[in-house]
């Protein structure tokens, strides 16, 4: 008898509970962690409806990306296959986990780097020290992949409580005697607005599109049969982003009281920087050393679901082992640019596929029959519209950084006539609209199966 399910074939409540906070632990890494801080610091007064737009991408969105990946057996490929079609949905997969893999694991190095220059106060001369650590850690984050059937029971028992017990201090402490009183909200535009946009920074969505093979595995190691595969993957999702929400928002009100003092500082300089005015010295150092288990935990999540993604993809002429290597060398080098140009530069590509990977999960997930013909296409005219507002939002970005000289800036002040363009959602009208016209103009015979064949 297997002692990790019930009777009816699901996990027990234990087993579930670990295997969630291994999920938890992975979604959390150094973006989760550190970056609602930063929203409740920019959010002020208005935390609670900033917290309710950040609510939706970065978490409930994320439910319903495990829900839909239930759908699917897990398989984000076969999510993008049966949307765009064969070889759209295997370029659109392949460029979200490589932008994923490119930008989301490298950020925990260079954010983990951050936290220790501000804790010791440490100043280098040179990018030596960066290079020598984020080396270290990539190599040790390969150690934690080498077993992939493993990676959530590692995680679930050696960093989870580790991490979780640190934060629930940090937040603990931080709700009971806050550093301040609620600050002067310091973004533009609207509050609900902001919140739903600076969601994507944390790439959560995109995260569990790929994290959902990471959990597949783990439930077949554990013997969960396959007509109650799609069960479970939705409960470890949900509890998992349950956990997740309560940390978001706890970090999101310690952030919206830290103060003027430490209101000039961001990301992981500013969790720090809290950590220490809350904790002490010794309580501070133990949050740097939690980052780094958080972003250990991510960078493992990540790496192993890279490195299984393109075994799939290759039809496994390009190993697990090797996938996962390049996904680490690949990320030593990027991480290599420090956090702050990290984020300037290659981050606009994740801003840019977003939109449509939100439709891709709504659809899925939301929408009875979703892999109907006829829905099917709906979704592809929408996700197609959204990729094409993604590429007008990497132009943007690229504009405001002064990249695209006075053209960025006819292009910007064109761009901003559109409809929630100051909500930073001009791409939402338009893929609505697409959606119901491809729903209405589909003429195609072919049924759901034969397209699941093609």
């Amino acid at each position: 008898m297997n002692n990790s399910l019930t009777n009816t074939g699901d996990l027990k409540p234990l087993p579930l509970f670990f295997m969630g906070g291994a999920l938890f632990s992975m979604h959390f890494g150094a973006a989760s962690m550190i970056w609602p801080m930063d929203w409740g610091k920019m959010a002020g007064s208005q935390v609670f409806i900033v917290f309710l737009g950040a609510f939706m991408t970065a978490l409930l969105l994320v439910v319903l990306a495990y829900i839909g990946l239930s759908k699917t057996k897990g398989d984000f490929t076969l999510m993008s296959r049966l949307a765009l079609g064969e070889k759209a949905g295997q370029i659109f997969a392949l460029f979200t986990v490589t932008v994923l893999c490119f930008y989301g694991v490298p950020r925990m190095s260079a954010a983990v780097w951050d936290a220790v220059l501000q804790a010791t106060g440490y100043d280098p001369a040179s990018r030596l020290p960066l290079i020598l650590f984020t080396l270290f850690f990539y190599a040790l984050a390969y150690l934690f992949l080498l077993s992939p059937g493993k990676v959530m029971d590692r995680i679930g028992k050696f960093l989870f409580p580790v991490l979780l017990i640190t934060v629930v201090a940090i937040i603990g402490k931080g709700i009971i005697t806050p550093i301040s009183s609620f600050g002067t909200p310091q973004f533009t535009g609207n509050a609900f607005g902001y919140g739903f946009v600076s969601g994507y920074a944390t790439a959560e969505i995109i995260c569990a599109l790929i994290f959902g093979i990471v959990i597949l595995n783990n439930l077949k190691e554990k013997g969960v049969a396959e007509e109650r595969m799609a069960t479970n993957i939705a409960r470890v999702g949900i509890v998992g982003i349950g956990l997740l929400t309560c940390t978001h928002f706890g970090n999101m009100l310690i952030g919206s009281t830290v103060g003027l003092d430490l209101s000039q500082l961001t990301y992981t300089q500013l969790y720090t920087a809290v950590a220490f005015r809350l904790l002490g010295s010794i309580g501070g150092m133990v949050f740097v050393i939690a980052v780094f288990f958080a972003a250990l935990t991510t960078a493992v999540g990540i790496g192993s679901a890279t490195g299984e993604f393109y075994e799939t993809a290759t039809g496994g002429k390009l190993p697990y082992r090797y996938g996962v290597i390049i996904a680490m060398v690949v990320s030593a080098v990027f991480g290599s640019l420090g956090l702050t140009d990290l984020l300037k530069y290659v981050g606009p590509f994740l801003d840019g596929i977003y939109p449509a990977t939100i439709i891709l999960v709504l659809h899925y997930s939301l929408m009875p029959d979703a892999t109907s013909s006829r829905k099917l296409n709906a979704c592809r005219w929408s996700m197609y519209t959204a990729l094409i507002f993604g590429v007008l939002d990497v132009v943007k970005a690229y504009a405001k950084l002064g990249l695209l000289g006075s053209g960025g800036d006819a292009f910007i002040a064109t761009y901003s006539q559109l409809p929630l363009f100051d909500a930073g959602l001009p791409w939402v009208p338009f893929a609505v609209v697409a959606y119901i016209i491809g729903y209405f103009v589909f003429k195609d015979t072919k049924n759901k199966e034969e397209i699941v064949a093609a």
